[in-house]
């Protein structure tokens, strides 16, 4: 599979809304179409559509860097529920990574999760983020990676 990540723009934007989570899935994360207003009008943030050989197959957004500590927000992130259960998430991970160190510098990537998602946690601790003790406003629990 050859997969990459592309800025949210004009020509993909649409493709990119259109992604879902499973039912199931619904409570721990804002819509798609949720996501990119919110990223227009908080304009520090930067969707990213995920694609597999030009079919889009998730989203990320990642922002909200901060200078003084040199740390960035892993913010959103999901599979659309037609391909979840193929190892896309494992895959992305490294990528949005890669993403996020060559577009700012930091020494930080913090991000949460909406407790009772052990589903992301794990997936989260796979790939080296580690618990803070701490919560966001609205009750997500924070983990972070020193990269």
């Amino acid at each position: 599979m050859s997969i990459y990540i592309e800025e949210v723009n004009r020509e993909n934007w649409r493709e990119i809304a259109a992604l879902k989570v499973a039912e199931n899935q619904k409570d721990f994360i804002e819509s798609v179409p949720f996501c990119l207003a919110e990223g227009l009008m908080e304009q520090r943030t930067t969707s990213l559509g995920l694609y597999d050989e030009g079919k889009p197959v998730g989203y990320a957004m990642v922002g909200f860097y901060c200078e003084d500590n040199r740390s960035i927000w892993f913010d959103r992130f999901m599979i659309d529920s037609h391909y979840q259960g193929r190892g896309y998430a494992n895959r992305f991970i490294p990528l949005i990574e890669k993403y996020i160190k060559d577009n700012y510098s930091v020494d930080l990537i913090r991000l949460s999760f909406v407790p009772g998602n052990k589903q992301a946690e794990h997936l989260y601790e796979k790939h080296a983020f580690k618990r803070t003790g701490e919560y966001d406003p609205e009750g997500e629990i924070i983990m972070e990676k020193h990269v």
